[in-house]
């Protein structure tokens, strides 16, 4: 099939010249191989510049939220300051006490995460403005965790989360209720005890740490389902 047009590109997929005149079945074929050929590369560049869109929105969107936060160290895109928190991280901490002040402001990849590392800004947070800071933020993972905030753990601090709190003192946390479940705990403490006596008579290492983990974790479920 021939065709009489103006074309703004050449068969071989160069942009800039003009082309007047018949092209033929061949000329049609040579076209889609061009373009199949610089077809990838064009995804991948779109890609690439969507990709570097969200990322300088996520850096510089909120920048005058950004401006009223407390200094701290420089985070990368992306992860944050989760880089420098390893194994000494309160080495760290201390260090950047030092730079920022006893307030100072971290990034945990896309959550921000408010450090106070001095006595009198704890006391700040957790006692003079312990209402402002009682909330927790709505993560779906939580909410599916906690059947919609429904328990003591993850309900926001309101009417209802004080009404939880009143049942767990009056209720679950009295010396009464302590009280009720001293017998299986006497029983779990003896059987730990026997069994200690036991690997030693047999030359055993006693593992204290898994001994102490086994008792906590029956008189758990013996005081929930009244079983080992």
């Amino acid at each position: 099939m021939v065709a009489q047009s103006l074309w703004k590109m050449d068969v071989g997929g160069r942009f800039g010249q003009s082309y007047s005149g018949t092209i033929s079945a061949t000329n049609l074929s040579a076209l889609e191989w061009s373009v199949e050929k610089h077809g990838g590369d064009i995804v991948v560049a779109l890609v690439g510049i969507v990709t570097l869109s969200i990322m300088f929105v996520m850096l510089f969107g909120n920048q005058k939220k950004k401006l009223r936060l407390p200094q701290g160290p420089r985070p990368l895109p992306i992860i944050g300051n989760m880089h420098q928190l390893g194994g000494d991280s309160h080495t760290f901490l201390w260090h950047q006490a030092k730079k920022y002040g006893p307030i100072m402001y971290l990034r945990l990849g896309s959550q921000g995460l408010v450090v106070a590392s001095s006595a009198e800004a704890a006391r700040e947070f957790v006692k003079v403005q312990d209402k402002v800071w009682a909330g927790r933020e709505n993560i779906t993972g939580q909410d599916i965790i906690t059947y919609n905030h429904l328990n003591i753990g993850g309900a926001p601090y309101g009417p209802y989360w004080r009404h939880l709190r009143k049942i767990c003192t009056m209720e679950l946390f009295t010396a009464k209720r302590l009280e009720s479940f001293r017998p299986p705990r006497t029983d779990e403490f003896n059987q730990m005890i026997k069994s200690i006596m036991d690997d030693v008579e047999e030359g055993k290492i006693v593992d204290l740490a898994m001994k102490l983990s086994h008792v906590a974790m029956n008189n758990i479920t013996r005081m929930l389902l009244n079983k080992r």
